[in-house]
């Protein structure tokens, strides 16, 4: 055989594997925008509490992100969830990126959150051993300190957890409390709790925490990127076929009633609108 056709051919070969991969990992990030939540929501957000939407160009993720804030009071609490139903056992990638605005100091930044039923089933049938399950970046000393007005990623799947309540598993005792320390790690919990199901994820700025200013965006559950951003718009003409155009908004965030508006907001904009 002809070693250039057939270095020809494996180079095609590579290239298609190649494209493929690509396309994989980007059907993985899904945008969420202010007009289409994409399944999240504000869920137990509380008076002084705000999610909102910003406008970000330094985010890993440009050009958006999400702002959690809450105001002066002690009992404020912003938080942004997303309804899961998956075993703890089948969870693999975990990771965030983040933002502290203010206040300075250590501990300003969103905690990662998992909604638990550590001894089985979910919220739509039956959730057995709820607990909250909360990995905070100044208590995952390992990974580095936080750093004001900086965007940090933080693995959050091979990180340290703490547990909101306590909950007796066949293997043993999840202990509760109101605040850290970090005592548990996924291993350790699994092998507590061997029919642990993740029911939810999300982020969230608890009470006690006043004058809170802080971002996100890159949110990864299970390999599964969620992109905050303000709009979301059509890169092609190809991206508004086939549905794509329900997903999608105009550079305003303002959503698409069908395919012929999305086609015709990129023929007047092209790929000149936020996404």
């Amino acid at each position: 055989m002809n070693p250039a056709r057939t270095f020809a051919c494996v180079a095609a070969a590579a290239a298609i594997a190649l494209m493929g991969v690509t396309n994989a990992l980007a059907a993985n990030v899904i945008v969420v925008t202010p007009a289409n939540s994409q399944g999240w929501s504000t869920a137990d957000t509380r008076p002084g509490g705000a999610v909102t939407f910003v406008s970000d160009p330094s985010s890993p993720y440009p050009s958006g992100a999400l702002q959690l804030t809450t105001d002066a009071t002690t009992t404020a609490k912003a938080q942004y969830l997303h309804a899961a139903d998956l075993p703890l056992s089948s969870v693999t990638d975990l990771s965030y990126y983040t933002k502290q605005v203010s206040p300075p100091g250590p501990v300003a930044d969103p905690s990662y959150q998992l909604i638990m039923c550590l001894n089985g089933g979910s919220f739509a049938t039956t959730c057995n051993g709820f607990t909250t399950l909360v990995f905070e970046p100044y208590q995952n000393v390992a990974e580095g300190p936080i750093v004001s007005n900086a965007w940090q990623k933080w693995d959050v799947a091979n990180g340290m957890f703490w547990s909101t309540k306590t909950v007796t598993c066949s293997n043993g005792l999840v202990a509760g409390t109101s605040g850290g320390p970090a005592s548990y790690s996924l291993a350790a919990i699994e092998t507590l709790c061997p029919n642990a199901n993740v029911a939810g994820f999300g982020v969230n700025i608890g009470s006690n925490n006043p004058g809170y200013n802080v971002l996100t965006d890159g949110f990864d559950f299970n390999g599964t990127v969620y992109d905050f951003q303000l709009a979301n718009t059509p890169k092609s003409k190809e991206d508004c076929k086939d549905g794509g155009w329900a997903n999608l908004t105009d550079d305003q965030g303002n959503t698409f009633k069908n395919q012929g508006q999305c086609v015709s907001f990129f023929n007047h904009h092209g790929g000149d609108g936020q996404g």
